[in-house]
C-alpha cells in the first residue's frame, strides 16, 4: 500500500528519534477585586460603608490545589502544500500528485539519504551540517560536518558522509548524536599511492561492503591537484581504488547504483550524459556507455547532479537547470519530468515505505509520493 506524505506526517510525529520539547500551559491570571464604592455616592454613603468593612473579618485565603497540566506537543509546522506533479508518468506519479515542502531557510542543501526506519537527513553544505527532517522543523544532527556533501545510510543505521572539507568519507552513528556533536571516524581519505582524493562529493554503498563515490573537478583543474575521478573503498576503510578518470567522464557527480548491483550509474556536472559502467568486481568497472543525454536548449552548460533508482529500475535524476527531476526507464527512455518549486541538488527515496521521492533544492527539501520503492 502507497504511504501517502500525510501518513508520513503522522509516523513522524510519534517517532523516537524526533521527539520534541513538550509546552505547558500558562496558568490564567487571577482576577482583581472590583472597587465597591458607586459613582455618585454621598459621603455619609461613603462613610458607612467604609465603617461595615472595617468591621468585617478578613477571610482566610486558602491556597488553591494546583492541577496537573496536559502536556502538549508542539503543533506541526511541516510539511505544507507546494505544487504538484504536471504530467502524468505511467507507473511513476500522476498529474495533480501534491508537492510538499518540508523544510526552507538554509542556504544550500543536498545529500538526502534515508534512514532504516524512514527518517529522512540531508546536509546543509555552506552551513556545515547535517539534518534531520521533523515536523516541528529540521533539527541539527551534526554541527561541524567538515564540508558535507553526500549522505548514505548502511543497514545497520550507520551514516557515511563525505567531507569535502577534509577530503574523506567519514561515518557516525546519528542516534549518539547529542548536541550537534557526534563521535565521528574516518573510512577513507586517500586514493592511491596515498595521494588526496580531491572534494568527494557523493557516495552509494553497494550489498557487498563496498563504497562508490565520486570526487569532481568544479573549476580551473591545475597540475599536482586531484583529478576528476570516481572511486571505490571497502567499508571497513583503506585506500581508495580509481575506477574511472577525467579522460572519461567531465566533473563526476551524482552516484548510485542498479537494483542488482550489477551497473554503476554516474551523472556528471559538467556534462550532459549520464553514464551506466557494469560492475565487473568489487572495485572493478567494465566500459562503460551513455545511457541517457540530458537535452540541451539552456544557456547553462552544466549537466546533471544527483540521483537515485527505484525497485523497478527507473532512475530520477535532477537537473538543475530544468529545476526537474528526469525519470528515465532502466534502459534510458525519458518517462517525463517532475517539476519543483527550486533547482533541485539530489534526490532518495524515503519514508515508511520507500515510495517518497525527497528532493534536496536550495534553500527548501521537497518530497512527493511515487509508485516506485527505494531500492536500497
Amino acid at each position: 500500500m502507497q504511504l501517502t506524505t500525510a501518513t508520513l506526517l503522522s509516523i513522524l510525529l510519534v517517532s523516537p528519534m524526533i521527539r520534541c520539547a513538550k509546552a505547558q500551559d500558562a496558568a490564567a491570571p487571577g482576577a482583581q477585586a472590583a472597587d465597591t464604592k458607586s459613582p455618585g455616592a454621598t459621603p455619609a454613603d461613603a462613610k458607612a460603608q467604609d465603617s461595615k468593612a472595617q468591621e468585617s473579618k478578613p477571610q482566610e485565603s486558602k491556597p488553591q490545589e494546583s492541577k496537573p497540566q496536559e502536556s502538549k506537543s508542539p503543533a506541526p509546522q511541516w510539511p505544507v502544500k507546494d505544487g504538484a506533479a504536471g504530467e502524468d508518468i505511467p507507473g511513476v506519479v500522476a498529474k495533480g500528485t501534491p508537492i510538499y515542502k518540508w523544510s526552507d531557510g538554509h542556504q544550500f542543501t543536498e545529500g538526502p539519504a534515508c534512514a532504516p526506519d524512514g527518517t529522512m537527513y540531508f546536509t546543509d553544505i555552506p552551513n556545515n551540517r547535517v539534518l534531520r527532517l521533523d515536523p516541528a522543523g529540521a533539527q541539527v544532527v551534526l554541527k561541524d560536518a567538515r564540508g558535507p556533501f553526500g549522505l548514505f545510510f548502511g543497514k545497520d543505521g550507520t551514516l557515511y558522509c563525505t567531507q569535502g572539507a577534509d577530503q574523506r568519507i567519514a561515518a557516525f552513528d546519528p542516534a549518539k548524536c547529542k548536541d550537534g556533536a557526534c563521535e565521528t571516524r574516518v573510512i577513507c581519505d586517500k586514493g592511491p599511492g596515498g595521494a588526496p582524493l580531491g572534494r568527494v562529493n557523493d557516495l552509494v554503498l553497494d550489498r557487498t561492503g563496498g563504497i562508490w563515490f565520486t570526487a569532481p573537478v568544479i573549476g580551473r583543474k591545475k597540475a599536482g591537484n586531484a583529478p576528476d575521478a570516481v572511486y571505490y573503498c571497502p567499508v571497513e576503510g583503506g585506500e581508495a581504488v580509481q575506477v574511472v578518470r577525467d579522460d572519461k567522464v567531465v566533473a563526476p557527480n551524482g552516484v548510485h547504483l542498479s537494483p542488482d548491483s550489477k551497473t554503476l550509474y554516474v551523472l556528471p556536472y559538467l556534462s550532459l550524459e549520464l553514464m551506466a559502467y557494469p560492475i565487473e568486481g568489487p572495485g572493478k568497472l567494465g566500459e562503460g556507455k551513455v545511457l541517457y543525454k540530458i537535452p540541451g536548449g539552456t544557456r547553462e552548460t552544466i549537466g546533471g547532479d544527483g540521483l537515485t533508482v527505484d525497485t523497478r529500475g527507473n532512475l530520477y535524476i535532477t537537473v538543475p537547470a530544468r529545476a526537474a527531476v528526469f525519470v528515465l526507464s532502466p534502459d534510458g527512455k525519458p518517462l517525463g519530468m517532475i517539476r519543483f518549486p527550486e533547482r533541485p541538488s539530489n534526490c532518495a527515496l524515503g519514508g515508511k515505505d520507500g515510495r517518497t521521492l525527497f528532493v534536496t533544492a536550495q534553500t527548501g527539501v521537497y518530497s512527493i509520493d511515487v509508485e516506485g520503492a527505494r531500492s536500497r
